[in-house]
Order: structure tokens, then sequence, then C-alpha cells
């Protein structure tokens, strides 16, 4: 009788674990989006707008319209590869669009600004944000048709 409650307490136990290390990671996610979407409008929303649809005040002056960030899900499926949208973000994977085309390389933005001093975070981790918000924004209706 002993081992059988033994047993029910080291699930319940259990459960609780993973209730607890879940609800950790979802605040530690919530905190990232929120950091991620501060650095969006900062670097981001004057051509994809406020709302990442493409309609930020820059975009009527671009020959080429930018992207709407909410789609990215259709092209690249969820959850977005943070790797390789950091390298179209900070220009190593430069595309018709970035660059010395219509949207800078925020690579150097970032370096130039002092990400990684003044208690901002390195680049790598304010593009990991950056991405965390683009996650949670993406329209969920078209994504993964």
């Amino acid at each position: 009788m002993i081992a059988k409650h033994s047993s029910w307490v080291l699930l319940i136990v259990a459960v609780a674990l993973a209730c607890s290390c879940g609800a950790a990671l979802a605040a530690d996610n919530s905190k990232d989006i929120a950091e991620g979407h501060r650095y969006f409008l900062r670097y981001c929303a004057s051509c994809h707008g406020i709302d990442g649809t493409g309609n930020g005040p820059v975009a009527k002056t671009l020959s080429t319209r930018p992207a709407n960030l909410r789609l990215l899900a259709d092209k690249y499926g969820m959850p977005l590869p943070a790797a390789r949208l950091a390298k179209v973000i900070d220009g190593r994977d430069a595309i018709r669009a970035h660059g010395t085309h219509d949207m800078p390389v925020w690579g150097e933005q970032l370096y130039a600004s002092g990400a990684g001093t003044k208690g901002e975070e390195g680049i790598g981790a304010v593009l990991a944000k950056i991405v965390a918000y683009l996650n949670s924004i993406q329209d969920r209706r078209t994504a993964g048709r």
C-alpha cells in the first residue's frame, strides 16, 4: 500500500515540477517577447510598421515594399528559424531588399549602437529577442498552410 502511495506522490511531484518549469519558461519567453518588441520598435518599425505588416512611415519611400513580418511562418514554418532570420537581419545573408538596397544592414547598426555595452545585451541576444517577438505576431490563420 505504501508503494502505491509513493508512486502517486512521485507522479504528483513530477507533474508539479513540470508545470513550474513550464511556467518559468513561459515567463522567460514573455520577457524575451516584450524586450524583442522594444527592439523591434527601435530598429524595424520605421519600415515594417508598428504592427509588422510592412506599412511603416518609411515604406512609401522605398522601391521595394518591406515584408509583412506577420506572414514569415508561411515561408519558414513555426517556430521561426532564429539563426536564419538573424542572418537576414544582421546582413550575413543579404537579400535583395537589404544592405546597400533598401534595408540597412542591422548587424552594423547594432554593433555601432553598442549592443553588448552600457547595459544592453550582445547582438546575438538582441536578435534572439526580436525573433521571439516575431514568433509571437505570426498570423496563425495562414501559418502552416
